[in-house]
């Protein structure tokens, strides 16, 4: 049976070291008022809930219509861009996060795609820097809506489109390291693999009883296998 594998990018597939540069940059320049991205927990958020997350800590609100979220996306992608050429922001692959993809491109009973919090444009920065890019599909980003359980079915919409082929919630699996990863694939019927390569240990994870949980992907033969078997 065919897989569409959807996965989470910050803390799954990728790992960026000083990433707040960037964001606060574009915070300022966009809506005109310091923000830190560090005095919230971003992980499992979308870049739009990040925003409203920062500004409420700060005693600050918004209201961010839809004009306004495409210029901070516009002006976070070039910031990250100036940050990651200049050096002064890095974003690596995870172990074994190309290699699995690398496998699953190449095995006739797998799809790639990805479901992130990040906005289209910085997603596709994020995973180009890191050498990632050329595996996957386009999937479901912030751009499509701001609430992460929404993102999982424009994903697989979105593949079918691309492969021409139709395929059931029950054949696609997320791949995150959040429990709000999970979340949105039990509200879309998927099953769901957590990996504790981000801020959250395996043990903690498992007591949110995903299909699976991996302490990271770095084991190819294993994922695969974890995969097939959901």
């Amino acid at each position: 049976m065919e897989r569409l594998i959807l996965f989470d990018i910050d803390g799954t597939l990728t790992r960026t070291q000083n990433g707040y540069l960037p964001f606060n940059q574009a915070l300022f320049t966009t809506f005109g008022i310091p923000g830190d991205i560090r005095t919230v927990v971003p992980d499992g958020n979308t870049d739009p809930r990040i925003v409203q997350d920062i500004f409420l800590a700060a005693n600050v609100r918004i209201e961010g219509d839809p004009p306004q979220w495409e210029e901070f996306a516009k002006t976070l992608k070039q910031c990250y861009s100036d940050a990651v050429k200049a050096g002064t922001t890095t974003v690596r692959p995870l172990p074994g996060a190309a290699e699995l993809l690398r496998a699953l491109s190449q095995n006739g009973g797998f799809g790639g795609s990805v479901v992130t919090g990040n906005f289209e444009q910085i997603a596709w920065v994020k995973l180009k820097t890191a050498g990632l890019d050329r595996y996957l599909c386009r999937g479901a980003y912030a751009s499509d809506s701001p609430h992460r359980p929404d993102l999982p079915a424009v994903a697989r919409r979105r593949w079918e489109d691309f492969s021409g082929r139709a395929i059931s919630p029950e054949q696609c699996v997320i791949v995150g390291d959040t429990p709000k990863d999970l979340e949105a694939a039990r509200t879309n019927g998927m099953k769901c693999v957590l990996v504790g390569t981000g801020r959250y240990p395996v043990e903690e994870l498992l007591l949110h009883s995903p299909d699976a949980c991996l302490p990271d992907l770095s084991d190819t033969s294993e994922v695969i296998q974890t995969l097939k078997c959901l």
